[in-house]
């Protein structure tokens, strides 16, 4: 009993010790909470936060896609790779934030600013029934 805990603490403190991204992970995700609850807290509309987003925790970010492009060469990854790698976590964390301001936002004005996008400018294959998408004929309805 007391040997199978020691081996569980163990495993768990080697693992926290191989995950060289979390301290720069967490700082950068906490910058960025910090961001988004001002920019809620001081109202920003859609449009300055949009502006000023991308240029927030600026060293947070580079120190965290630093920690991702070392931990992903130490890994044998080509620095292509890594880089990209590191870019797509970068971009994912400020998606997150980002969505989580405009949650936050009234509806309308979330609607206000973002009128193309609500509507496709061409129709998509999801968007046709699958008759007219697959061109199959499709027997008439049954009443029940």
């Amino acid at each position: 009993m007391i040997s199978t805990a020691l081996v569980l603490i163990s495993v768990s403190m080697s693992m926290q010790a191989s995950d060289t991204t979390r301290a720069a992970r967490e700082a950068f995700t906490r910058c960025l909470r910090v961001y988004v609850d001002n920019s809620t807290r001081d109202h920003k509309t859609l449009a300055q936060f949009n502006t000023d987003f991308p240029n927030a925790c600026a060293n947070e970010q580079n120190a965290f896609r630093q920690a991702i492009i070392q931990r992903d060469m130490a890994s044998r990854s080509t620095r292509a790779n890594a880089e990209e790698g590191a870019n797509l976590e970068v971009e994912d964390a400020r998606a997150n934030f980002n969505d989580i301001f405009q949650m936050s936002l009234p509806p309308e004005q979330v609607a206000h600013a973002a009128p193309a996008a609500a509507a496709p400018a061409q129709p998509t294959v999801a968007s046709q029934p699958a008759a007219a998408a697959t061109g199959a004929a499709q027997p008439p309805a049954q009443p029940h």
